[in-house]
């Protein structure tokens, strides 16, 4: 027996948020605003574009991925309106478009009207457009469509966030969640939510019945509190067929969620494996996406597998719902800002290995050989990294941590870190930046005293001594400022001839350097990544400027400290071409002792640093 299956809300709303996302919603040549009845107001003579983000229905997806047939389009409202439907596909490197049919509707009283869409369309993605003759009120808007009785499953979706003193994150979150989805009759009897406070700073609560559980933690960091997350929703009473990991510093629409479980509802059996990846949209740039999926490319850098999108614009909305075909061996991850792992995957031998930030939703995709489903309108929008650059994090955890996330699995011996850690440790000595260097030096060392080594540390106290070892970033002055224009500030610039040759020759004018050199007095980049050679090529001091916290931090030239550093990593190198067969080895021996719940439950005990030792 099939059943009308509501597959994805239409937003037709009053746009609340900031009007740089308003053509993630709808574009219109007028506002919709809200009746004292509820209803969504469309003026007469206007017209609305609903090929959108969160507007538009994946349908090669739904078609792919689900067990949905015969979709249509329900509006329920009154009025006199045109709509034409229309979808859009991909042919070769061009899009085309597709005509679905037009219709005219006329109804003074309310009544749900029904369009459906040709079952042997070509289009990828589907949407509508509305022409208002007189004023019309819809009142509820969805895509629909026929399901097998027997193929609606029944999801339970532990949502799972760690946090640390994000109480205005986690506190609004909280009041929306229980509003709208904890709330509402339809969708409370299958989300929970598990909160870790790594901070203990929110009230511990525990009641099953509330349907949120806030747990305190030791401060393991993201692993650690993703690892407790797991296993309380694994072993609670009601136990989830899916564990959902978000991050707790988001903003997000209800809709994400209530998709997600639409979805999972009436997905087909062989895609009961697959992670729901969300995307991440930048908090500052909200209608920017910075990816929804990522990959650790054959260089050692992480990227995402589709370029930045603007989600405002229609042909972005396409190209986003692609579905990815590329190669097997792409090393690609689920990151945990929003991403849904089903229960039989999560399970109590399957947990997160203990690398405390960084590295962690990389490496469990990865062990997991992960395969994906994205789809518009799931996700979250997040600050994004720009101004946050912390050599600490990036040189140090992140580059440590990919040693041993490469080490533990073989099949990533294509990945060049090591290639990778030796390309960034020489751009930063070339800019004088010693610490950064330095901090590089030391995610190799770390990593080849092996996993006793890393199993008896305090991963927070070392990942903090090694903040206080990174450069300081001091306020700019006004002498500062003017030397400097923050639009070109990033600028390339070329370096050739004999300046490059000296440049290259000299290391910068830190060793071999000729008597009769010109040097200039200060050279200005940008701070955290990227490369200058031309700015900052034989000068005695450089400024790297920070402009998002207004600060910069000085690198000066010490020809004692690079040959310090030189002789340093090149020992390290060959440290590591000697013996990285054997610490590779030790490192997958400990794999499955350390990501099992006796590990876990061990090392979040009170009183208990990372001292669980290594069993062989």
């Amino acid at each position: 027996m099939y059943l009308e299956y509501r597959i994805q809300n239409i937003l037709i709303k009053p746009f609340t948020g900031s009007e740089i996302i308003m053509n993630m919603y709808y574009r219109g040549t007028e506002f919709i605003h809200e009746d004292e009845e509820g209803g969504n107001v469309l003026k007469r003579e206007s017209g609305y574009d609903f090929f959108t983000y969160f507007n538009s229905l994946s349908l090669e997806k739904w078609r792919k991925y689900s067990c949905a047939e015969n979709f249509r389009i329900v509006l329920d409202g009154k009025g006199k309106f045109e709509i034409n439907v229309f979808g859009h596909f991909c042919s070769g490197k061009n899009i085309r478009k597709e005509y679905l049919g037009h219709y005219l509707f006329h109804t003074p009283e309310r009544k749900k009207h029904v369009i459906q869409i040709p079952a042997t369309m070509k289009s990828q993605v589907i949407g509508f457009e509305l022409k208002i003759q007189k004023e019309t009120v819809i009142y509820d808007s969805y895509y629909a469509a026929d399901v097998e009785e027997a193929n609606i499953k029944n999801p339970y979706i532990a949502l799972t966030t760690t946090t640390f003193k994000k109480e205005d994150y986690i506190c609004h979150n909280i009041e929306l969640l229980k509003k709208e989805i904890f709330g509402n009759e339809e969708y409370a009897g299958h989300f929970c939510w598990n909160i870790v406070d790594n901070g203990r700073t929110l009230p511990e609560q525990r009641d099953p019945l509330q349907k949120i559980r806030i747990f305190h933690n030791k401060n393991a960091g993201g692993a650690g509190g993703f690892a407790r997350g797991m296993i309380e929703g694994l072993t609670q009473e009601d136990r989830p067929t899916h564990i959902l990991l978000m991050d707790d510093d988001v903003n997000f629409s209800t809709e994400s969620f209530i998709r997600l479980f639409r979805l999972l509802s009436i997905l087909r059996p062989e895609y009961e494996d697959h992670f729901v990846s969300g995307a991440m949209l930048k908090m500052n740039e909200p209608n920017i996406q910075h990816e929804d999926i990522g990959k650790l490319n054959k260089a050692g850098y992480h990227e995402a597998v589709k370029p930045n999108l603007d989600l405002n614009l229609w042909n972005h909305v396409l190209i986003n719902e692609q579905i990815d075909h590329a190669e097997e061996d792409e090393h690609k991850y689920g990151a945990w800002w929003f991403c849904c792992i089903p229960a039989a995957v999560a399970s109590l031998d399957n947990l997160p290995l203990p690398v405390f930030v960084r590295g962690d939703d990389v490496e469990y995709s990865l062990r997991n050989k992960a395969k994906f489903i994205t789809m518009n309108g799931i996700c979250i929008w997040h600050d994004g990294f720009e101004g946050k650059f912390s050599a600490a994090l990036e040189y140090y955890q992140v580059e440590r941590n990919e040693l041993i996330l490469t080490a533990m699995h073989p099949e990533l011996s294509d990945v060049d870190v090591m290639g990778h850690i030796e390309e960034i440790f020489w751009q930063e000595l070339y800019k004088f930046n010693y610490r950064g260097a330095s901090l590089l030096s030391d995610a190799v060392e770390d990593y080849l005293k092996g996993p006793e080594y890393f199993l008896s540390t305090d991963l927070f106290e070392r990942l903090q001594e090694k903040r206080w070892e990174d450069n300081q970033l001091l306020d700019i002055t006004e002498d500062v400022r003017k030397r400097y224009d923050p639009e070109k500030l990033s600028e390339y610039k070329k370096l050739s001839g004999i300046r490059k040759l000296v440049y290259d020759y000299s290391y910068n004018g830190q060793a071999r350097t000729p008597g009769f050199l010109p040097l200039r007095r200060i050279g200005i980049i940008p701070y955290g990544w990227g490369y200058f050679p031309g700015k900052q090529c034989l000068v005695k001091k450089i400024y790297a400027v920070d402009t998002a916290r207004d600060k910069y931090a000085v690198y000066t030239k010490d020809r004692k400290e690079f040959r310090r550093l030189k002789e340093r990593f090149m020992k390290l190198k060959n440290d590591y071409a000697d013996r990285h067969e054997e610490i590779e080895k030790k490192y997958q021996e400990i794999l499955n002792n350390v990501t099992c719940i006796q590990f876990w439950n061990e090392y979040l005990k009170e009183g208990h640093g990372q001292n669980v030792k290594a069993e062989n």
